[in-house]
């Protein structure tokens, strides 16, 4: 993160320009959500604070629109003048470095107050999620929550299946059946039959289905050996050398290249059914691999609200708001407004989550992803965990490229890895 700069206070008051002013505004504690949404997810954030405001008269969340361009940095320097949003939304990730320099809200103490007070709201929300996902949200280093999911989404498999009905093939259940299926597409209709548009979610599933392990929070370390992540390493790197995989994409994105018939397959963000227009062949959608080798993990993808720090009486109302935006109605809504799902068990009790839920369109990938959440898992929210991510990536593509042997690229893998995390 960038050292602390000089803000410029017109970004402020440009934002409150937007939101405007209540009646009683002056005597409340005012909490703010910056973001950058538009559309749906902006109204619904914007009606969500409305509701909030009406249902007590102690805080005025207001809802401040912000560019895009620069948005990181622009958060970052406000929250360390003390003069910046309570709340983003983003992934767990981008609150490391915010807790890291003691600029975000560890949540828990306001929790605890509650449960001693006889209120188990968060206590149960944040329980009722899936236990593979609440390294998610009690990953941080130092056992605090400072996020929490607000929708979860996930990669599912798009495939041509007309090449796959012609074949007589199915999507793969594991990765063995992966590289059958993938052999069989090349050697039947000479093209690769699979692109990953997510490599480092493969690369972590495997991990995990292996029982590999991922990283060591108390030694600040990764678990996974050279040897095994050189397995990982050789055998996808086998698979794209004889034809089967595409390492990368032939045109510009892996939708595009199924659409074209470049590649049979590929596994990637589940919004990707709103954009692919099939030029050859019919469009299938499954659920992407979750089992293999005797376990399942599935990798989630969490965005919701960060806990920023301002002062005692705002931190507290950002967790007020919070408890209540992942009510079952509200976070149902959410979810709807993000064309995602609800991570939690307290909202997928609700009756019109449930509507939702049962009423998708027939092309929606959701319920492939739906599929696998029971499964859903997730990583340490730690400092370098940003890093291994690339570290991981970079190392397998030096295999692709023969700049280095599977053996090779794990040492130096696990090296830059280790580095990353006691930095």
């Amino acid at each position: 993160m960038k050292k602390i700069k000089s803000f410029v206070l017109s970004i402020m008051a440009a934002g409150l320009l937007l939101t405007g002013c209540s009646k009683n505004a002056s005597q409340k504690i005012t909490v703010e959500i910056w973001h950058t949404y538009n559309g749906s997810q902006q109204e619904y954030l914007i009606s969500a604070a409305e509701k909030f405001n009406a249902s007590q008269e102690k805080y005025e969340v207001k809802v401040l629109a912000q560019d895009y361009s620069g948005f990181a940095d622009t958060v970052y320097n406000a929250v360390a003048n003390k003069i910046g949003p309570s709340i983003i939304f983003n992934y767990g990730s981008t609150a490391v470095d915010y807790a890291k320099e003691g600029l975000a809200v560890d949540i828990k103490k306001y929790i605890a107050e509650d449960v001693k007070k006889g209120d188990t709201t968060m206590q149960d929300i944040i329980a009722s999620l899936p236990e593979a996902m609440q390294t998610d949200v009690k990953g941080f280093e130092n056992g605090g929550i400072y996020y929490l999911p607000g929708c979860t989404t996930g990669p599912v498999f798009f495939y041509n299946k007309a090449i796959f009905d012609e074949l007589g093939l199915n999507p793969p259940a594991d990765w063995d059946q992966l590289e059958a299926v993938c052999k069989t597409i090349y050697e039947k209709k000479g093209i690769p039959g699979f692109h990953s548009d997510g490599l480092i979610d493969n690369i972590q599933m495997i991990l995990m289905q292996r029982d590999y392990g991922y990283i060591d929070v108390a030694t600040k370390k990764v678990q996974f050996t050279a040897d095994q992540l050189a397995e990982i390493y050789d055998w996808y790197a086998e698979c794209c050398k004889k034809g089967y995989f595409e390492f990368n994409t032939v045109g510009k994105y892996s939708s595009e290249d199924l659409a074209t018939g470049a590649v049979a397959s590929f596994s990637g963000s589940c919004v990707n059914d709103q954009y692919i227009t099939m030029l050859t062949g019919e469009l299938g959608i499954a659920p992407w691999i979750s089992s293999s080798s005797g376990r399942s993990f599935y990798t989630g993808w969490n965005r919701g609200p960060i806990f920023l720090a301002r002062n005692a009486k705002v931190d507290r109302g950002a967790y007020e708001f919070v408890k209540f935006f992942l009510s079952p109605e509200m976070n149902g809504g959410w979810a709807k407004a993000n064309s995602a799902l609800s991570p939690y068990g307290t909202t997928e009790k609700n009756e019109d989550y449930k509507n939702y839920i049962n009423n998708l369109p027939a092309s929606s990938a959701l319920p492939a992803v739906q599929a696998n959440l029971p499964v859903s898992g997730s990583f340490p929210n730690v400092h370098g965990g940003s890093q291994i991510r690339n570290i991981l990536v970079e190392y397998l593509n030096n295999v692709v490229d023969n700049k280095m042997s599977a053996k090779e690229a794990a040492e130096a893998a696990i090296k830059d890895c280790n580095e990353a995390l006691s930095d």
